[in-house]
């Protein structure tokens, strides 16, 4: 039988992908001033530690290496797949002025290269920006699980569990604060290992969670947020090492998740729109891939309609910044019409070579 999937789950990843559309597609309103992309930065990443963190579940009858060899098996089909994609239609997006007009083209050497370097989690297609999050989440699960387990042998694991989260906390806020670079955004995989460690705690009391938490919280919730942004002392951006403020990174995380939780609460009670996040979070790592292509195709007909020029079509990610509620709708629907379409129309084929296969025998 199927598993049931966990609504909430799905609806927190959903959040947190449109969050991370809405974050490429705007920065700041323009009408009403709101910075609305330094507002989902507050949590549109660490939601999703927070999701891994409510998912995980120890077990006894597989290793740590093959739990963290089980991740990597499920994300890197998507990453290679993609790159392997976006590497072959380079020089095509090149030639629409989809890319900018300086990056190279691609040489054979150079696609061979390319497809290699994906096969490590290295990809430098631009369609695929948001891409470094995959990398990055791998290494943090996978340094959070080696943890886990070496706390679990330890005399007094609850005692080593706290230790490993505050030294990581410690260790992450290090890092960033002082800019230090790592290779696949390393310094981020560690500043989210606590965030894992809130997930699992958030899902043992999970049950007084959702029955305390409402989804009018929200709008309290959002509006500290707002307060604290405007405090003008800093922003979170964690792929340029940005973290607010060494003592303000993990409470405005905390804040910001549990706004995603009650704003999660809140669309459970609306059937369509449940099922539309749900489906977002489902797929969210196809998103991920999809949004930034399809913003620079919503550019692409607004440029031949209008008769723009190749300078206007090759900013990035986006070219027009009142676009933003189109990309807002587009950025989400498009990749998911692309994925269900691929998918109907694989099972076709597949039917299809199973119907043959049996007229021969």
């Amino acid at each position: 039988m199927e598993k049931k999937r966990d609504t909430l789950i799905d609806l927190l990843k959903g959040i947190g992908i449109t969050s991370i559309v809405i974050g490429h597609a705007s920065w700041v309103w323009q009408r009403t001033g709101f910075p609305i992309g330094p507002f989902v930065y507050t949590y549109h990443l660490m939601v999703f530690f927070f999701v891994a963190g409510m998912c995980f579940k120890p077990r006894k009858d597989i290793t740590p290496y093959m739990q963290i060899g089980k991740r990597l098996g499920g994300l890197m089909p998507i990453y290679i797949k993609y790159s392997i994609v976006f590497i072959l239609l380079h020089n095509f997006l090149l030639e629409m002025h989809i890319l900018k007009s300086g990056t190279a083209l691609y040489e054979t050497n150079d696609i061979i290269y390319e497809l290699f370097e994906a096969c490590v989690f290295r990809t430098s297609e631009s369609m695929l920006g948001a891409f470094w999050f995959i990398p990055m989440f791998f290494i943090g699960v996978s340094m959070f699980i080696l943890l886990f387990y070496q706390a679990e042998k330890m005399k007094h694991p609850a005692i080593w569990h706290a230790l490993f989260c505050v030294l990581a906390a410690i260790v992450g806020i290090y890092l960033n604060y002082n800019d230090i670079d790592l290779k696949y955004h390393m310094q981020t995989s560690v500043l989210a290992i606590p965030v894992i460690y809130f997930g699992i705690v958030a899902q043992h009391y999970r049950s007084y969670i959702e029955k305390y938490l409402r989804w009018w919280m929200a709008l309290v919730l959002g509006f500290i947020l707002w307060k604290v942004l405007s405090l003008n002392i800093g922003i979170v951006e964690l792929s340029a090492n940005m973290i607010l403020h060494p003592l303000l990174f993990y409470p405005v995380t905390i804040v910001g998740i549990a706004f995603c939780i009650c704003l999660a609460l809140g669309m459970s009670k609306f059937g369509k729109v449940t099922k539309l996040f749900c489906a977002a979070g489902k797929n969210s790592y196809h998103i991920m891939a999809l949004h930034i292509i399809t913003f620079k195709g919503i550019d692409f007909a607004i440029c031949k309609i209008l008769n723009l020029g190749n300078d206007v079509l090759e900013r990035y990610p986006h070219s027009f910044n009142r676009s933003w509620p189109i990309c807002y709708v587009a950025g989400v629907i498009v990749p998911l019409a692309v994925v269900y379409a691929g998918r109907y129309v694989w099972g076709k084929i597949k039917t299809m070579m199973k119907t043959r296969s049996q007229q021969t025998i």
